[in-house]
């Protein structure tokens, strides 16, 4: 068992200009803008020149969430961003669009500035053009969001400056009680698992870079990610080795047996590195079969929230499990009205 948690907030927000979200590249550029707000909004050391000291990183909500050199070696962090669920090049002004943003574990008790710093975000603007006055939006709902439940709350209102701190955890039990329903559908399908990759997935293990969406590195780079968030934000435990070991053997008696991916090249410039770094991945769907999905089908579940390989900080490695009927991310429609309040 993990304890990893996490809370999905849906933005939903209206474009006050034109705003270019250059359809792969949107989580990126969120990713950036929200970084950029925070440190400048909430870091008193905001100028600093060099990494941030471990007492000022476990105060400052800026650092903790945002700086890799606060953890030495760890390149997790307690957020992720979601881009709008199919990709948008440029959102006119007066139209709807929504993205998300996911915070794990302990990343949660910083959401009272995760609030103010998206509104901030439709101030400053985001993506190409922001500063000739483009991207500039509107925050008008944010929504706590659980896929596995349909649990959601309102978090923060249209017009309302109170923000409601009401959860809406996603945990490994929620996850488990849904692989009896995936079950019975791959049963239905002949055991046929359709995966649709949603945003640029880059999957690298032994210095080796994977172009297809083969199942054994997915798997084994999605359950050391899991493993990862629990035990950096989650207070979780090394997973036993054997555990592992039967798992990553499970997961290679799984055949690709079909694959419509496409390789999207992209790059990010990285201020730690002072280069550009490469951060494409493939999209697209890939079918598999496995004769016993018993054992992996939780993993996968729970995985759909977490997102997969590498840069997922930046909206990457974003998949849902096709073959059922009710997507993960259907909540982050991209464009369109706000959902409703919910529970």
């Amino acid at each position: 068992m993990t304890p990893l948690s996490f809370t999905h907030l849906h933005l939903s927000s209206i474009a006050t200009t034109d705003l270019i979200l250059e359809g792969h590249h949107a989580g990126n550029n969120l990713r950036n803008a929200l970084a950029n707000v925070m440190r400048y909004a909430t870091c008193p050391e905001t100028h600093r020149r060099g990494a941030p000291s471990a007492e000022h990183a476990a105060t400052c909500p800026a650092c903790w969430l945002l700086a890799a050199e606060a953890d030495p070696g760890s390149v997790s962090r307690a957020y992720a961003v979601e881009p709008p669920r199919r990709p948008i090049d440029r959102v006119r002004a007066g139209q709807r669009f929504s993205f998300g943003l996911t915070l794990f574990g302990d990343g949660f008790r910083f959401l009272p500035y995760v609030v103010l710093a998206a509104a901030e975000m439709g101030r400053v603007g985001i993506g190409p053009g922001r500063r000739e006055g483009l991207g500039r939006f509107s925050l008008e709902a944010i929504h706590a969001h659980n896929p596995l439940t349909g649990e959601t709350h309102l978090l923060l209102a249209p017009g309302d400056p109170v923000v409601r701190v009401l959860p809406a955890a996603v945990t490994l039990d929620h996850a488990t009680a849904q692989a009896a329903t995936l079950a019975h559908c791959l049963e239905r399908d002949g055991q046929l698992l359709r995966i649709d990759f949603l945003s640029p997935t880059r999957l690298e293990e032994k210095d080796n870079l994977y172009k297809i969406p083969d199942f054994a590195v997915f798997f084994g780079r999605l359950l050391w990610r899991i493993d990862d968030l629990a035990l950096n934000f989650c207070g979780g435990a090394r997973r036993d080795p054997d555990e592992v070991a039967g798992l990553r053997r499970a997961a290679e008696r799984v055949r690709l047996i079909e694959s419509n991916t496409r390789w999207v090249e992209m790059w990010s410039w990285s201020g730690r590195k002072q280069d550009r770094t490469p951060i494409g991945g493939f999209v697209g769907r890939a079918v598999y079969r496995a004769d016993d999905w018993t054992p992996l089908l939780p993993w996968l579940i729970l995985g759909q929230g977490t997102h997969v390989g590498k840069t997922p900080v930046k909206g990457n490695g974003v998949y849902e499990i096709a073959t059922l009927e009710s997507g993960y991310w259907s909540l982050n429609i991209g464009l369109g009205h706000p959902v409703s309040a919910g529970r």
